[in-house]
């Protein structure tokens, strides 16, 4: 039976390829407009924030990898589906690099903030397992956000 963490990696996954299905058959105008909605961001700008929370999240916090992250710029980002759908590649096979074989007992080790970041926030405090579980809240709950602009802008549940 794979570990915690590998079952963790393969729920971040399944996040992670619903999310790029959601952006699939999305216009190249619709992934980058904006809603008239207050508070609210466009399908690319959704996107890139959780990509680069789970960066940051796993592995970041747990992996220490200098990932360079403008969280701020997340909410206004624009771009293409190629080079998002490449980004979201590169996350999955580094979170299943870091936790397909990370051991159960490192789970409760602290989650140190690199030099280099800024904390911003109380929950970077806690430890490895706090910080994955975080991760897969975090990107749940943008998946949903995703979900809902798209449907927000016409667009039928992608097919499975």
């Amino acid at each position: 039976m794979p570990g915690t963490a590998a079952q963790i990696a393969d729920l971040l996954e399944r996040i992670a390829r619903d999310a790029m299905r959601q952006l699939s058959g999305i216009a190249p105008e619709d992934l980058n407009r904006s809603l008239t909605l207050p508070e609210s961001n466009t399908l690319f700008a959704l996107a890139t924030h959780l990509v680069g929370a789970g960066e940051y999240w796993v592995l970041v916090l747990v992996g220490q990898r200098e990932i360079p992250r403008d969280r701020q710029s997340e909410f206004s980002a624009t771009g293409q589906l190629e080079e998002l759908l490449a980004r979201y590649e590169r996350w999955v096979a580094g979170v299943h690099k870091l936790l397909d074989t990370f051991p159960d007992e490192r789970l409760d080790e602290p989650a140190e903030v690199p030099p280099g970041y800024r904390s911003t926030s109380t929950r970077e405090r806690g430890n490895i397992r706090d910080a994955l579980l975080h991760a897969v809240e975090h990107s749940a709950l943008h998946l949903g956000h995703i979900q809902l602009t798209r449907q927000i802008l016409g667009y039928p549940p992608p097919a499975k």
